[in-house]
């Protein structure tokens, strides 16, 4: 058993790593515990921690194996990714754009039929490139003939590193203070986030335009 704890360690490292690169979930569950409320930011922590879940599982699986070898099948995946992230920036640069002035009173934000929950579910589901993130990282770290409850191990650390990442997140931008900068501000950092969606749903978008590009020309 102890000679499996470093394999361990070094999984909850790579994904705590991850996990604190600024990117879609950081920001759906920044924006909606400041616009909304310190409970809906933490449902949509916990929809983000939901679906990373199911990468993890599904990735220990064997689907990121499966989704590098029919890469028309990525590729697609990666498409509705990247049109759900411009979707999202979407309903963010409305939300600013209908505030008058930057001290307008605060609105409930309309995203994903207001539900918190969903939102960071689909947000995080919405991103293939974590299963093939996880398969690499298990090729690397899981050794051979790995015990069942090491794997049971994998998942029960991502899940309370997820729960407790995003969860410190949706409590920091959901306190007061965090919440009255925002209101002195809220028209232009909710464009911000919208713009930061867009641009990272467009990057997506512009990976697969550049793949596409290379193997038509080989």
């Amino acid at each position: 058993m102890t000679e499996l704890l470093p394999h361990l360690v070094t999984l909850a490292g790579m994904h705590l790593l991850m996990a604190m690169v600024p990117g879609p979930n950081t920001v759906i569950v920044s924006w909606l515990s400041a616009t909304s409320s310190r409970g809906d930011g933490l449902r949509a922590a916990g929809g983000v921690a939901a679906a990373s879940l199911i990468w993890v599982v599904l990735s220990l699986q064997g689907l990121g194996l499966l989704l590098i070898e029919a890469g028309w099948l990525y590729r697609a995946l990666r498409i509705a990714g990247a049109a759900y992230l411009v979707y999202v920036g979407v309903t963010m640069l409305r939300a600013g754009l209908r505030r008058a002035h930057p001290n307008t009173t605060r609105s409930q934000p309309r995203l994903m039929s207001r539900n918190p929950f969903k939102a960071g579910f689909v947000t995080t589901l919405n991103n293939p490139k974590s299963a093939v993130f996880w398969t690499s990282a298990f090729l690397v770290a899981v050794p051979p003939h790995a015990p069942a409850w090491f794997y049971a191990a994998i998942v029960a650390v991502i899940a309370v590193q997820s729960a407790l990442w995003y969860g410190a997140v949706a409590l920091m931008f959901s306190a007061g203070a965090a919440q009255r900068h925002y209101l002195r501000l809220t028209r232009w950092l909710d464009l911000a986030a919208g713009a930061v969606m867009i641009a990272l749903g467009l990057r997506l978008a512009d990976e697969i335009r550049r793949e596409l590009a290379i193997k038509a020309a080989s």
